[in-house]
C-alpha cells in the first residue's frame, strides 16, 4: 500500500496540480489540512477520489460537503493491509487567530473518544507537541495530539501545520511523519507492506 501525504496547500494552484497529478500513482492521498482556496479548489483536490482530508486551523466549513465520506475529521475509515484511518483537524491557538483554533483541553476532550487502535493511521493537522514543531525557538505543536498518540499508540501519526518542518520522529513507539507545506513544494510518502512501514519526505 502506497500513500501520499500532503498538508498546507493554502490555495496554491501549482501545488494542487502536482498533488492531483501524483494521486493516480498512490492507493490513498492524505491531506492534513489548510487546503485553502475556495470550494472549487477543494473540489479539484477531491476529484481523484482517493483523497482523504481533515480541516486545518484556517479552513472553511465546506470541506465536509465537498469530500463527503472522505472528510475524516472525527471519523474512521477502513484501509488496506488491515489498517484504518482516523482523522482530526484544527489546531491549538496561534498568533494568527484563525477560525479553527481551540484550547488544548477542548481538543483533547474531542479526541479522547476517537476509535483509535494499534492499526490506526492517525491523521491530524497539528503535530504532537515537541515533534518537528519548532517555531522561533519554541514549540507550536499540540499537547493534546501528543497525549492522544502517547495514550492510544496508533500505528502511525501523520501531520502538517508547521510549514518549514518535515521529517520522521516518534512519540513513544509510534512513528510520526511530519510533512512540510505543499505550497512550498513538499510532501511525504508512506509505504506499508506486510506490516512493515517505510516513511519519507520528498519534493512534490
Amino acid at each position: 500500500m502506497r500513500i501520499l501525504a500532503v498538508s498546507d496547500l493554502h490555495g496554491d494552484e501549482a501545488a494542487l496540480g502536482k498533488v492531483v497529478s501524483r494521486a493516480k500513482d498512490y492507493d490513498y492521498v492524505l491531506a492534513a489540512g489548510d487546503v485553502g482556496g475556495g470550494e472549487s479548489f477543494a473540489g479539484e483536490l477531491a476529484a481523484p477520489g482517493n483523497v482523504f482530508v481533515v480541516p486545518g486551523n484556517g479552513d472553511a466549513d465546506f470541506l465536509d460537503k465537498v469530500f463527503k465520506g472522505r472528510f475524516v475529521h472525527g471519523r474512521r475509515v477502513e484501509l488496506e493491509e488491515g489498517l484504518n484511518l482516523v482523522g482530526f483537524g484544527f489546531s491549538p491557538p496561534t498568533p494568527f487567530h484563525t477560525p479553527l483554533e481551540f484550547p488544548e483541553d477542548k481538543l483533547y476532550g474531542w479526541m479522547e473518544g476517537l476509535p483509535i487502535d494499534k492499526d490506526t493511521i492517525f491523521l491530524t493537522h497539528a503535530p504532537p507537541y515537541g515533534t518537528l514543531d519548532e517555531v522561533r525557538g519554541g514549540h507550536a505543536g499540540s499537547t493534546a495530539v501528543r497525549r492522544v498518540v502517547g495514550e492510544r499508540k496508533p500505528f502511525l501519526s501523520v501531520c502538517g501545520h508547521i510549514h518549514d518542518k518535515e521529517g520522521v520522529g516518534k512519540v513513544g513507539d509510534t512513528p510520526v511523519l511530519k510533512v512540510g507545506a505543499a505550497k512550498l513544494g513538499r510532501c511525504g510518502t508512506i509505504e506499508v507492506k506486510k506490516g512493515k512501514l517505510e516513511l519519507g519526505n520528498m519534493e512534490l
